[in-house]
């Protein structure tokens, strides 16, 4: 058996963004990130008013915050993405979605973990689950004449179908996890979709097609 699962959202609330923001904070500048947890509040707001486009303002709001980090090597990249997973992605985890996904693995599932979250630190949330048959795929993260990118393009929408098809070759995805109308293409292609605490689309998508829903 071969689940995929969304992970923000759909396994926590936790904010990778705001992750990255506390740990400058903590670690290297109390002003910076303060005014730039400020300025993502209102701009968030605005994305769940309908002014802003939610894709748009994560993918730009993901690489802005990367921005705070001070001259980063591999030790503080390494410490930004555990910081990230145990100070909010696990802490705020959805307990049901996490139980089912450990449930599944307990009884020999393949699981993986698809997100347009920091490939790192999707790596770590997946260790949470099991350390084998467990695989994480992300937005990778490059380090670079002491700055810290993104890939060019979020693994979000068609990109997370794409990169698990390339993952499974030519077995069936079983089951897949998601929580937004942006995880519909991966839920389209599972035997059983589950929508988790979906939004608004995608319960009107599951209600239709009849797709289980978790709560």
């Amino acid at each position: 058996m071969i689940i995929a699962s969304d992970l923000n959202g759909t396994l926590t609330t936790g904010s990778p963004i705001l992750a990255v923001a506390n740990w400058a904070q903590k670690n290297q500048s109390s002003l910076r990130p303060r005014l730039f947890k400020m300025s993502v509040l209102i701009s968030y707001l605005q994305v769940r008013a309908g002014w802003k486009e939610l894709d748009v303002w994560a993918d730009k709001t993901m690489r802005k915050v990367l921005n705070l980090i001070y001259a980063p090597d591999q030790r503080v990249l390494d410490s930004i993405m555990s910081y990230i997973v145990e100070s909010e992605l696990w802490p705020k985890r959805r307990d049901a979605a996490v139980s089912l996904l450990k449930e599944y693995h307990k009884a020999g599932a393949e699981i993986i973990l698809v997100s347009a979250a920091y490939e790192p630190a999707v790596q770590e949330f997946s260790k949470k689950i099991g350390r084998e048959r467990v695989s994480a795929i992300g937005t990778p993260v490059y380090l670079n004449r002491g700055t810290i990118s993104l890939a060019d393009v979020l693994t979000t929408r068609d990109q997370k179908l794409n990169q698990v098809k390339a993952r499974i070759g030519s077995k069936a995805l079983d089951i897949a996890l998601g929580d937004t109308f942006a995880d519909i293409p991966l839920l389209e292609q599972a035997r059983q979709p589950i929508a988790v605490f979906p939004d608004r689309i995608l319960r009107m998508t599951a209600q239709e097609r009849g797709w289980q829903i978790l709560e």
